[in-house]
């Protein structure tokens, strides 16, 4: 049995988290599967990528009955794992279907936009084991939602629905039902995956770096890619479609 399962879904690339059995918690086993489904994505015709959970959970954390070898590197593969979703070439979105907790929330952090249902349960709730958050959790929620919002959470492992996750900023949008999910979560990504890939990159990039540059040099950091986005071809059909009346035909180069 595949672990992911993946999928077109019109223009995303739809990959299912399918270790039900056990709430899809993350094994070695599984993050092998996601790194050659990313692999293949990264190049695919496909606009986004939208990452859910089979069952009843998005993605439980960590897979407690494999404890053996050395925790440091599966810190190590699940950093790496954060770090290429934040560069992925494409925008990624968590469709979150149930409970994400620990590194399960950290996966959904990792993306650049979270859809939910209303009853979704989201935390980090490594305090109450006496434990931190160690799969990306300590720098990438409060660099989403804040520092006093993330300490909260972080700090008291309190759980929240989807609503409450709306309101802190941690979810994007509540899908209404869970049927409608998986069908919510891509056309989330649509109004967003229809525009140049290197303009999309260059948004995406300047926020990442920017926010931890001085004003100076966040403002040299968007200059560039300014200037390199203004040189494409997308640039110029957007600028004489704009002049044209029409709609731009972007060829992400």
């Amino acid at each position: 049995m595949n672990l992911i399962d993946h999928h077109r879904q019109g223009n995303c690339a739809v990959l299912t988290l399918n270790r039900p059995q056990v709430l899809n918690a993350i094994n070695d086993a599984l993050l092998d599967e996601l790194d050659a489904h990313l692999d293949r994505i990264a190049s695919d015709d496909s606009r986004a990528l939208v990452i859910t959970g089979q069952g009843r959970a998005f993605c439980a954390g960590s897979d407690l009955s494999e404890r053996d070898g050395d925790p440091a590197v599966r810190i190590a593969r699940m950093h790496r794992l954060m770090l290429r979703l934040a560069e992925f070439p494409k925008i990624s979105v968590a469709a979150i279907n149930g409970a994400a907790m620990g590194g399960g929330l950290e996966i959904a952090l990792g993306c650049t936009f979270r859809v939910c249902v209303a009853e979704a349960k989201m935390a980090v709730p490594e305090i109450r084991l006496g434990l931190i958050p160690v799969y990306g959790a300590t720098q990438l929620l409060p660099r989403l939602i804040g520092p006093g919002p993330a300490l909260r959470m972080m700090m008291s492992g309190e759980t929240l629905d989807g609503p409450a996750a709306c309101k802190v900023g941690l979810v994007d949008h509540i899908a209404d039902s869970a049927d409608d999910l998986l069908e919510e979560a891509c056309d989330f990504a649509a109004k967003y995956s229809g525009y140049s890939l290197p303009a999309q990159q260059a948004i995406r990039q300047a926020v990442r770096v920017g926010t931890s540059l001085s004003l100076a040099d966040g403002l040299a950091l968007e200059a560039k890619l300014g200037h390199r986005v203004g040189m494409t071809d997308d640039a110029k059909e957007g600028v004489l479609a704009f002049v044209e009346r029409r709609k731009p035909v972007f060829k992400d180069c």
